[in-house]
């Protein structure tokens, strides 16, 4: 997928786009919430693919160590996976794009 048509797919309102409008608030949420869960694992797993065995060991250890810190897991991540944003864009995109599929 292209950036391109990532940024496309990131535009869209899903809710829209499956005729979920007028869904209740409440179940939009748990939605959002199952779609958020999907989402970050699918960025844990490109994120651990894009990794060493080595880097994923220092991430391993700080994730044991100081699991509370955020600041310390992003800047590890931002470091190491510069792509790190348009890697995020695209699992969402993919995530996106399977949903209007069905």
């Amino acid at each position: 997928m292209d950036k391109k048509e990532i940024e496309k797919i990131l535009g869209m309102d899903l809710f829209k786009e499956l005729n979920l409008e007028a869904v209740e608030p409440e179940v939009k949420q748990t939605i959002l919430d199952d779609a958020g869960y999907v989402v970050t694992r699918g960025i844990w797993i490109k994120i651990t693919e894009s990794l060493s065995d080595e880097k994923q060991n220092e991430l391993s250890e700080i994730l044991k160590n100081d699991p509370e810190n955020g600041e310390a897991i992003a800047n590890f991540i931002k470091k190491e996976i510069p792509n790190y944003e348009d890697l995020a864009k695209e699992v969402v995109a993919n995530y996106k794009s399977i949903l209007l599929a069905k």
